[in-house]
């Protein structure tokens, strides 16, 4: 163990949405990591009031210093200003309104690995976003297809356009239908946003194709239609449509998705709010499981 050159507590201070000034507090203490930390962490709701402090150059909403934190870049802040150095052993608490958040605590080694998904994804070209879609939601997908479970497959993928919504405009209450008008052709599968939706409605909760709008005539109703890409769906008759699957699927939502993350690439602040938001998603590729391996408790992961 490398002995740090000195022990930091940080602060962050700020209102409700941005952090405007940092704060330090060092002290000279040997031990190990954990013990090295707890004692940082006991000292923060008190070491906050009386840190020296200064008056960041530009502010930062918490959520972009957030993800920052979790991809390892407040460093660069606070190296910029001193307040660390190589080898120093340091904890951040945010301070909202005068108040330490401590359950936001982050702990920091200069040179720390970044945590979870973000390191497994993370790639010499950056952020893999693809591989962590697929991963997350096609890969079931695909295998329901195969299977020839066709309503699970499209509940699932349903369930997936939900979150790409949320993750892109928050909790709107309409994030499913924006999403799909953005970044999605429905036109050419002779579909809308607000009819799809309809049917996720009545699929996800009652697994049927009659959602309230569909039965009071005012959203024309869509039946899902099984065939190959290039056949002819089943011609539509009444107030109905048929819906082609395969193609929404295999051809309009890839391309869709694939457009909304080129935006990613032009935008990089929009980074900072999918890490926010997407923390709050779980899924079967992300779930770290403890399992008992001879007589001790191991962490496994599905891309270890």
């Amino acid at each position: 163990m490398t002995t740090p050159e000195r022990l930091i507590n940080i602060f962050a201070y700020g209102n409700e949405t941005h952090v405007h000034s940092m704060g330090w507090k060092a002290y000279e203490r040997k031990g190990n990591d954990k013990d090295l930390f707890s004692f940082l962490h006991s000292r923060a709701s008190i070491d906050h009031k009386t840190a020296e402090r200064i008056k960041i150059r530009e502010s930062i909403k918490w959520e972009k210093f957030n993800s920052m934190n979790r991809l390892n870049e407040t460093v660069n802040i606070l190296m910029s200003y001193g307040l660390i150095s190589d080898n120093d052993l340091y904890c951040i608490t945010p301070i909202v309104n005068g108040n330490a958040i401590m359950e936001d605590i982050k702990d920091a080694l200069y040179s720390a690995s970044i945590p979870d998904y973000l390191k497994l994804y993370m790639t010499e070209d950056g952020f893999d976003f693809p591989n962590l879609i697929d991963d997350d939601y096609f890969k079931a997908i695909r295998i329901l297809w195969n299977e020839k479970k066709y309503i699970s497959c499209l509940k699932l993928v349903f369930s997936a356009v939900d979150t790409f919504g949320f993750v892109e405009y928050g909790d709107s209450g309409n994030g499913f239908t924006k999403w799909l008008d953005e970044f999605c052709d429905l036109q050419s599968i002779g579909v809308t946003s607000k009819e799809l939706w309809e049917l996720r409605n009545s699929l996800v909760h009652m697994t049927n194709l009659l959602s309230r709008r569909v039965i009071d005539g005012s959203v024309r109703q869509l039946i899902p239609s099984i065939a190959s890409i290039g056949a002819a769906a089943i011609p539509s008759t009444g107030n109905s449509e048929r819906f082609h699957v395969a193609r929404f699927i295999i051809v309009i939502l890839p391309k869709g998705i694939e457009n909304w993350l080129v935006t990613y690439n032009k935008d990089r602040e929009k980074i900072s709010q999918f890490i926010d938001r997407y923390d709050t998603v779980i899924s079967e590729a992300r779930l770290v499981v403890s399992y008992r391996v001879d007589g001790e408790y191991s962490s496994w992961h599905p891309r270890s």
